[in-house]
């Protein structure tokens, strides 16, 4: 049977499995019936990671069938990828033509726009998820445009304590906030008693003492799981907030507060005030210029009966020269630094090798490879090759940091694969002041088959340049590359109009560039040069360059950020 012969009905349940802009692509135009039916199902259009050939042509699409407007559903929009995308997409069409919008997604706003999304925002009733980030400090703007909305789903960078009210008016059951304090929490949950779900990124120290925290009158029996991806904040401040949460099922926290690593005041509070909670995940770590005895003498109380036996939370014991660690399996983290010095301790009770599962993201000092066993990455994506760097307390006892740099040999390189699956890596940094001969890094991205992204700095990017086996593989594999800026010791890291040609040579494919231009001549030279490169991203732009992009962006296929 052909796919046009299928009956309407299962035509729009295969429909259902892909994106709006995928179904125009796909079927718009192909015949009458096609035509029609697409025109009148539910729509998810995430313009997200699309070329701006794709994102004008849907936009056109619209403006003739404004039909559609009416069936998008799911509306994802962002300028992290297309240069003013959301600005462009406001242009032509107005939000509150989109009635039945249910998913809102808006990824760095500009500020002129803060105040047109703000009101037609109130028009959406629908609306049950909200997710956006600014590049100003007007979220409680948008978000206060919300209170008429059926809100459930609320995404936030943060939010003030003046405006916490509005949220009495929503349903929300979950909520994500980049960065707030106990005390913002404590005012939030007066006003939001259906919530379920709370995912912090940023836990911040509260600027008033625990004593003044109002912590009554909190209604959150329902709240059933909380993250916190990373905690500022001492043990008491942690024991306050949790105490709120008896119907707690799923805890995870990541912390490097010495206070936070007591085992017993851990033990107490779950036994006293977590009834509930099934699901514990933790990373906890802090300085540690002691013993190695003493370190593992304070760690290893996280693996007693209760810890283990009781509820299965199993955990990993780590120290090197400076520091101590304890974290569940697998470790929480999605970053991870291996040192020469660092140890890890094997759990008998457990299969070792989901330690680092979640680990995407790997700085590996080559001295490491070899020397821990238990240290598999099979999910890593990035891959920084960096220096040793130890830090040690002087005589009078102040703090001091030294490197120790490794270079890396082909006995290393042999061996990586021992550490890390190297057919996961698609983005490769070799770190500043990091020896690495042009052969030893032909043979590591040759090792490494998917690598995309390649992050060096200039001078030694410029040495690699007249090894032409090196320049043959850069040029077929590499299509992002970043050119980091330093400081002005390191010398003059900015790209010279001189250089564009030598930068071509190596990368004549690349699609996406970082780097430090001071000279308009220049920029433009490197945008005539690279007919491929989509994202140009400008660090430390002075404001001849600020202003020659915002006259000229429009003129390029070329999404532009500057810092």
């Amino acid at each position: 049977m052909k796919f046009e012969s299928l009956p309407n009905e299962i035509f729009l349940e295969c429909l259902q499995y892909f994106d709006g802009l995928q179904i125009f692509h796909s079927f718009d135009q192909l015949n009458s019936r096609f035509n029609r039916l697409i025109r009148t199902i539910p729509l998810y259009v995430n313009f997200d990671e699309i070329k701006q050939c794709l994102f004008d042509k849907f936009c056109q699409t619209i403006l003739l069938n404004p039909e559609i407007k009416q069936t998008i559903i799911y509306l994802k929009l962002s300028n992290d990828k297309i240069y003013q995308q959301i600005e462009n997409f406001f242009s032509l069409f107005s939000l509150n033509e989109f009635l039945h919008l249910r998913s809102l997604s808006l990824f760095g706003i500009y500020n002129g726009k803060v105040q047109q999304i703000q009101s037609n925002l109130s028009y959406i009733l629908d609306l049950h998820y909200f997710h956006c980030t600014t590049y100003s400090d007007s979220k409680f703007l948008i978000t206060s445009a919300l209170t008429k909305s059926k809100i459930e789903i609320l995404n936030l960078r943060k939010f003030t304590l003046n405006s916490t009210d509005i949220y009495e008016t929503m349903s929300l059951t979950s909520l994500t906030v980049y960065e707030c304090t106990l005390n913002d929490i404590c005012h939030l949950f007066k006003y939001t008693p259906m919530l379920k779900y709370l995912e912090i990124t940023k836990f911040c120290k509260s600027e008033i003492t625990n004593n003044e925290l109002d912590i009554t009158n909190t209604n959150v029996g329902q709240l059933k799981k909380l993250i916190i991806h990373y905690s500022e904040v001492k043990f008491e401040e942690i024991e306050l907030l949790l105490k709120c949460l008896s119907n707690l099922n799923i805890f995870s926290i990541r912390s490097h507060e010495i206070t936070i690593i007591d085992a017993a005041r851990w033990q107490y509070l779950i036994e006293n005030s977590l009834p509930h909670l099934h699901i514990f995940k933790f990373n906890f770590s802090y300085s540690a210029y002691d013993s190695s005895d003493e370190k593992l003498s304070k760690i290893r109380k996280f693996q007693t009966d209760f810890w283990q036996k009781q509820h299965q939370w199993y955990t990993i014991n780590e120290i090197d020269q400076s520091s101590a660690s304890v974290y569940t399996i697998p470790n929480i983290s999605r970053v991870y630094t291996l040192g020469s010095t660092t140890k890890i301790y094997e759990n008998s009770l457990v299969n070792n090798s989901t330690i680092f599962n979640n680990v995407t993201s790997l700085y590996l000092v080559p001295k490491a490879i070899g020397n821990n066993s238990l240290s598999y990455f099979r999910n890593v994506k990035s891959l920084r090759l960096s220096r040793e760097l130890i830090f040690f307390n002087n005589d009078d006892e102040e703090e001091e940091e030294k490197t120790y740099e490794c270079d890396i040999s082909r006995t290393h390189i042999n061996n990586l694969h021992r550490i890390v699956n190297l057919s996961c890596i698609t983005y490769l940094e070799v770190g500043s002041g990091f020896h690495l001969s042009s052969c030893l890094l032909t043979k590591i991205l040759q090792k490494l088959s998917n690598v995309n992204s390649l992050e060096i700095p200039k001078p030694v990017l410029i040495s690699y340049l007249e090894n032409r086996q090196l320049c043959k593989i850069l040029n077929k594999k590499i299509k992002k590359l970043y050119i980091p800026s330093y400081s002005s010791r390191f010398g003059c890291q900015h790209i010279k109009l001189n250089q564009i040609d030598w930068l071509y040579k190596a990368f004549s494919n690349l699609e996406q560039l970082k780097c430090s231009i001071k000279n308009i001549q220049c920029l433009v030279s490197l945008l005539e040069k690279f007919s491929q490169l989509s994202r140009l991203t400008i660090v430390n732009t002075n404001a001849q360059i600020k202003s020659w992009i915002n006259t000229n962006a429009s003129t390029f296929n070329v999404h532009f950020d500057t810092f």
